[in-house]
C-alpha cells in the first residue's frame, strides 16, 4: 500500500485548508471593482481618440419644495424714494439656518416684500419673482437665490456616511459618491440604491457604477433630500459578523482535525 511522506501530508493539509477556505468566503474580482468598466480601452492615448456620448442626461434645475431654506441676498443702490444709498444682503432678518423657510403652504416672507409663493420655482424663477416684487421699494435690485440646506443622505459601504449639504443644485450621483470619499472596495458597484420622496410618494432607483449607461439616467441628477444607499457586498458582511467568523472557525477546526487523522491513518 502506497504511504504518503509526511512532507507531503503537510502539503496536502495545507492545500485542503486553503480550498475550505476559499469555499467558504468570496472574493471580490477586479472587473466588479471598477467603474464604467464597459468602455473600451483602445480609447487611451495614442488611441483613436475620445469616446464620445451623444445621448447623455441634460441637467434640469430642482423645484423649489416645502421645508427647504432659501439663502436670499438682495443687493441695490438706492431706494425709490430717497437717493440715499443701500447696500442690503437681506431685506429683513436671517433665520437661525441664515435663510429662509418655505413653509407648508409654500411661501418665505421678506421685509417689505411680504409673503412670496416659491414653490415649484426654480431658483431662476424664484430670483426674477422675488426681483419684480422688490423693484417697489429698491432701484435696480440685484437678487440671488439658492438652496441653502440642499442636503443628500448617505448610507451604507461608503467611505463617509452622513450629510452632504451641497454648495450648487447641479449635482449627480457620481459627485455625491466622490464629496462622501468614493464606494469602499467591498461595496456593491452595480446595486446602489436611490430613494426619492416626491410629494407623498417615494421612488426607488437602481444604479449600475460598472457601468457608463449611468450618465443616460434621468436620475443621473439628484435632487435635494434624495437618499443613496450602498450595499456591501458578502464578504463583508461575513467579515462582519462575529457568529460567522466563531462557527467559521470551529469548522476550519474540526476540518483539520479529521484530515490529520485520515492522514495518520494513511501513514500508518
Amino acid at each position: 500500500m502506497y504511504k504518503l511522506s509526511r512532507q507531503g501530508l503537510a502539503g496536502f493539509v495545507l492545500l485542503l485548508l486553503f480550498f475550505v477556505s476559499t469555499c467558504m468566503t468570496s472574493c471580490i474580482t477586479n472587473k466588479k471593482s471598477i467603474y464604467f468598466n464597459d468602455l473600451k480601452k483602445d480609447s487611451l492615448y495614442p488611441g483613436p481618440g475620445p469616446i464620445v456620448m451623444d445621448s447623455i442626461t441634460p441637467f434640469v434645475e430642482p423645484r423649489i419644495e416645502k421645508n427647504d431654506v432659501l439663502a436670499v441676498t438682495i443687493q441695490t443702490i438706492g431706494q425709490n424714494e430717497t437717493n440715499t444709498p443701500i447696500t442690503s444682503n437681506s431685506p429683513g432678518n436671517f433665520s437661525e439656518l441664515n435663510g429662509f423657510l418655505v413653509d407648508q403652504k409654500g411661501y418665505i416672507e421678506l421685509s417689505l416684500v411680504g409673503f412670496v409663493k416659491v414653490e415649484g420655482l426654480t431658483t431662476t424663477e424664484a430670483r426674477e419673482l422675488i426681483k419684480q416684487r422688490a423693484k417697489e421699494f429698491w432701484k435696480e435690485p440685484v437678487v440671488n437665490v439658492r438652496i441653502a440646506n440642499f442636503d443628500i443622505y448617505m448610507l451604507g459601504d461608503i467611505g463617509k456616511t452622513g450629510t452632504i449639504t451641497s454648495t450648487s443644485e447641479k449635482i449627480s450621483i457620481v459627485d455625491a459618491i466622490a464629496l462622501a470619499g468614493d464606494l469602499n472596495i467591498t461595496a456593491h458597484r452595480d446595486n446602489i440604491l436611490l430613494v426619492r420622496t416626491e410629494g407623498n410618494q417615494k421612488k426607488f432607483v437602481r444604479f449600475d457604477m460598472s457601468s457608463s449607461k449611468i450618465f443616460q439616467s434621468p436620475y443621473f441628477y439628484l435632487k435635494q433630500r434624495d437618499l443613496i444607499y450602498v450595499e456591501p457586498r458578502r464578504d463583508k458582511v461575513q467579515s462582519g459578523d462575529n457568529s460567522f467568523t466563531r462557527y467559521f472557525g470551529y469548522f476550519t477546526n474540526v476540518v483539520t482535525i479529521i484530515t490529520l487523522l485520515f492522514a495518520f491513518k494513511i501513514v500508518k
